[in-house]
């Protein structure tokens, strides 16, 4: 198992784990009647997206600052 195979590993695993969360928030969001409860899953909500961004642009930024061509 080389790098690119262990890294494409770990983004399936991420996006796995990230649509469950994503549902679950989603759950949480519309039949939640606390508005701190609320709050907090948006705060996870951004989190996810923050961490799914950060997982699928780190290649492309490598390879920029490295001087390759990604497209």
């Amino acid at each position: 198992m080389d790098l690119t195979e262990i890294a494409a590993a770990i983004r399936t695993v991420a996006v796995f784990f990230s649509v469950i969360v994503c549902a679950y928030a989603g759950l949480v969001l519309m039949t939640s009647r606390n508005p701190m409860q609320r709050a907090e899953w948006k705060e996870v909500l951004i989190g996810v997206f923050v961490g799914i961004s950060v997982i699928f642009l780190a290649p492309l930024v490598a390879t920029l600052l490295k001087g390759g061509s990604y497209c």
